[in-house]
């Protein structure tokens, strides 16, 4: 009889995580259902932790609960995916405004570190380290717009419009388009252009989610 594997300690929120990078990546296909059982083996968790983190992802709409019937992947048709990117396009041209003028000297250097550091990462990183990278350089500009429900609300539809938290790019080029629009976004408010910085944020987004719905 096979040993089954034991399970391991996580942080809050981490096999939530874990589960949602899989589903980002294909390992779960969307409209495919969860069983609990099966997620319990795959990433050695309770039965406890599995329906936890499956709580927590429905929250973030990366799945779906269907009473009476459990837990599958949710599938966002054409015109949920459009209003998404829509809708994100004024929230984050929004924040791009309340920013400038906002961060000194020191967290724009920051800013700058972060955006060579990913330079470095699409060179030789691995996907989460990109990923990291990236999420740390657009979170420190949001924490500069001085409004924490608009950025809660803008995290909460770029992991929605993704199904993760996890960014993984279509391609090597995509990758690479990412990567000079952050140096350009650091330009844009080291100059204190909003309008700018705003259009960078624009054409992020629309080639960012092309770029996924193309994957």
């Amino acid at each position: 009889m096979a040993t089954r594997p034991k399970t391991r300690q996580r942080a809050k929120g981490e096999l939530a995580n874990e589960i949602a990078q899989a589903i980002h990546v294909r390992a779960y296909r969307p409209g495919e259902w969860l069983r609990q059982i099966d997620l319990e083996e795959a990433f050695q968790a309770t039965r406890f932790d599995v329906r936890t983190a499956l709580d927590e992802l429905a929250v973030r709409k990366a799945i779906e609960h269907v009473p009476n019937r459990g837990y599958r992947v949710a599938e966002l048709d054409r015109a949920t995916d459009r209003a998404i990117r829509d809708t994100r396009i004024i929230l984050e041209n929004a924040a791009a405004r309340l920013v400038i003028g906002k961060m000194d000297d020191e967290a724009i250097a920051r800013l700058d570190a972060l955006a060579h550091e990913f330079s470095q990462a699409v060179q030789s990183g691995t996907r989460v380290q990109q990923s990291e990278i990236n999420r740390a350089f657009h979170s420190l500009i949001y924490a500069h717009c001085d409004n924490p429900v608009l950025v809660e609300t803008i995290w909460s539809l770029r992991d929605r419009s993704r199904g993760s938290a996890v960014t993984v790019w279509a391609s090597h080029q995509a990758l690479l388009a990412s990567d000079a629009d952050h140096h350009a976004m650091v330009a844009a408010i080291r100059a204190g252009d909003g309008e700018r910085l705003a259009e960078l944020t624009s054409h992020h987004i629309i080639k960012d989610l092309a770029e996924v719905g193309a994957s």
